[in-house]
């Protein structure tokens, strides 16, 4: 034990009895985790009573293993009880799956599998569906956030949740308003949806949760394995959704020997359906013991004093002060700019002189609230060729919605690419491989793509239910191939003629890919030909280095672009948060109520102690997501914050300042 520190100590040899950990960023929370479930272990507790739930089955394995280890008996991961709530789910209702009418050989629904019987609900229930009705996917992620939001022990015991749909039309209303004619339609295919589950003996993801907690309120004395459990650790607690919180209490009520773990200051995913008040209200709820880990390993001092100010505005959080051991190095660097193009060349210039003091490129990242904010950078990092991963998904230009677009810009230069016209018709209900192939090959015999509708040719091959896209269709290229258009009004007009419909009913996130197009139209006002438009996409997310700078990076080193959500649970030596915008981060969205500005706050601090050494922060004034590139204030998380805990630079300053040997790489 003599590896642990006295708060973590005092956690390790707790007694029985509910406990909440605070562990704060970097304080080892996975140690102590461990290490109290081997203490329980060696004071004589049998192994098999005990629960540990994580959120990825990889964390679990690690932790059991780790408890093996530390106790010296390798058989131990096996004989406890271990993985996420689902898993642990799952292995539940195998044993019990008849007290709820099920076979106990159940299927379980993958993502793909899902959206396939959703496809089969919405044929069986209202046909044909009309051309803005939401695709499957939409309605996976609508009835899925629907459930983890609002489900929990209440409405399972007063009436059937497949009768109540009211969750699910607030839902609608306030996410996505464009659908709430469709309401009815909707609320019949979810009804349709959990009937054919169960009539195929399959559940879903979510519904693995729901039956195990039905299972519990309802058919309780007749579960021997949860007399089994005694003592419960769950990690990650903050992350937790209603129903996860309500599965603990039924399993917990008997013995109480329940002990969470988590940050309510890295509680970011309520997007997703996890509830904050879960652990803000644990220890009222349990009358539970609280525990603060408050000592980092991550960070320097300098650091964590920027995130301690800036976590501290909020009112709704346990408070708690985080300090360090480790030696400073800098202060954290705010850099006040002008503009995207600034921003991104003041981060390029950082990693450069970064490099020259020997720090890796696998040792830095670039953090964003939204993937859109990467754009810009994405195109410096391309020219500079310094190379680099997205975490968050695939490179900016790279996204589907992206290439769309830009495959109508390709076919106005381009008349005879086929690539770019595979993606154009098959945007068209009624079109697939097939059909499309078959149009270009008109294309191809005629050596001309005449679009008229004297093209008889043509005209035979598409599709009836494609004839009002088709028109439309025309009428897009017609406004495209109008003289002295700018590619940046030939994006506008392919988005309000024919895409945005499209967009709307096929992404659950079609709001975030609105303001992604919106960029790419701004983004498209830099240039006035459309050919050097096409030619800076085409080269944009390559990683070829330039040879001047072959002898800079090893073959394996990769700089990191990620969202701050995709970011939580990893760290850097380096790590930059670009877009501090008002309006960008906080976002527009977020401002109100209370509740949600904070945890963009949360956020913000998340992304801070990310860092292990190095903490650069740029704010521009101009931003570019809400219409066309409009100043706005920098984020009030930055102002709020003492600035004599950064190091600050404004825009006046960057051109004075010394590159040093970087400076001629950065010269073209």
């Amino acid at each position: 034990m003599e590896v642990l520190n006295s708060a973590q100590q005092s956690i390790v040899s707790h007694q029985r009895g509910p406990a909440l950990v605070i562990a704060g960023a970097g304080s080892g929370k996975t140690r102590v985790i461990t290490y109290r479930v081997a203490e329980l272990i060696r004071s004589g507790i049998d192994p098999s009573t005990i629960m540990l739930l994580t959120f990825t089955n990889k964390a679990a394995k690690e932790m059991a293993n780790r408890v093996a280890k530390a106790t010296g008996q390798e058989k131990i991961a096996n004989a406890m009880i271990h993985g996420t709530f689902h898993s642990v789910a799952n292995r539940f209702l195998r044993r019990h799956a008849k007290l709820l009418l099920y076979e106990n050989n159940f299927s379980i629904l993958d993502s793909s599998d899902s959206r396939d019987l959703l496809k089969a609900a919405v044929a069986e229930s209202i046909g044909k569906p009309g051309k803005n009705f939401p695709k499957s996917a939409v309605l996976q992620n609508m009835f899925s956030l629907a459930f983890n939001q609002n489900c929990d022990a209440l409405t399972l015991q007063q009436t059937e949740y497949l009768e109540r749909h009211f969750e699910l039309e607030f839902l609608i209303e306030q996410e996505y308003p464009h659908f709430y004619p469709l309401i009815p339609e909707i609320l019949t295919i979810h009804k349709s949806y959990r009937h054919k589950k169960r009539r195929n003996n399959a559940l879903d993801f979510d519904d693995l949760l729901e039956n195990w907690l039905d299972l519990l309120l309802k058919k309780q004395k007749s579960l021997p394995w949860v007399e089994q459990i005694q003592f419960i650790l769950v990690d990650e607690y903050q992350d937790t959704n209603k129903v996860q919180a309500c599965i603990l209490d039924q399993l917990a009520q008997a013995h109480q020997n329940l002990m969470v773990v988590g940050d309510d200051a890295q509680s970011i995913y309520s997007w997703r359906g996890a509830n904050f008040k879960n652990i803000l209200d644990f220890p009222v709820r349990y009358n539970a013991m609280v525990y603060r880990l408050e000592q980092n390993y991550r960070s320097t001092p300098d650091i964590l004093a920027l995130a301690n100010s800036s976590i501290n505005q909020n009112k709704e959080q346990f408070q708690k002060e985080l300090y360090s051991l480790l030696p400073n190095l800098e202060k954290p660097t705010l850099y006040r700019i002008y503009d995207l193009e600034s921003e991104a060349e003041i981060v390029v210039r950082r990693i450069l002189e970064l490099k020259d003091q020997n720090l890796s490129l696998n040792e830095m990242s670039v953090l964003y609230r939204n993937h859109v904010q990467s754009a810009t950078l994405q195109v410096a990092l391309t020219q500079r060729g310094i190379p680099y991963i997205v975490r968050s998904g695939v490179q900016f230009f790279e996204q589907a919605h992206m290439k769309d677009i830009v495959s109508f810009l390709k076919i106005v230069f381009n008349p005879l690419d086929e690539i770019a016209w595979m993606r154009v018709l098959k945007l068209m209900p009624g079109i697939g491989n097939t059909t499309a192939q078959k149009i270009f090959h008109v294309f191809l015999e005629q050596k001309a793509v005449r679009l008229t509708l004297d093209n008889s040719e043509l005209q035979k091959k598409i599709p009836k239910k494609a004839r009002v896209a088709w028109d439309q269709l025309l009428q897009c290229f017609k406004r495209l191939l109008e003289e002295e258009t700018t590619p940046a009004q030939m994006i506008s007009i392919v988005y309000q003629t024919i895409y945005r419909d499209y967009l709307l009913v096929s992404y659950e996130n079609a709001m975030q890919r609105e303001a992604d197009i919106t960029y790419l139209e701004e983004f498209a006002g830099k240039y006035k030909s459309l050919e050097r438009l096409l030619n800076e996409l085409s080269l944009v997310g390559t990683t070829v280095i330039k040879d001047y700078e072959a002898e800079q990076f090893k073959e394996d080193e990769c700089l990191t672009l990620t969202t701050i959500h995709q970011a939580k649970g990893l760290e850097w030596n380096a790590v930059f948060v670009i877009g501090l915008t008002e309006g960008q981060f906080p976002h527009q969205r977020c401002l109100e109520p209370q509740e949600r500005l904070e945890e963009e706050r949360r956020l913000f601090y998340v992304a801070m102690t990310r860092a292990r050494h190095y903490l650069t922060l740029t704010a521009p004034m101009v931003s570019s997501s809400f219409g066309a590139n409009t100043f706005s204030s920098r984020s009030r998380f930055i102002e709020e914050c003492p600035q004599a805990l950064m190091s600050c630079v404004t825009s006046s300053d960057i051109d004075e300042m010394p590159y040093s040997s970087y400076k001629a790489r950065l010269t073209f």
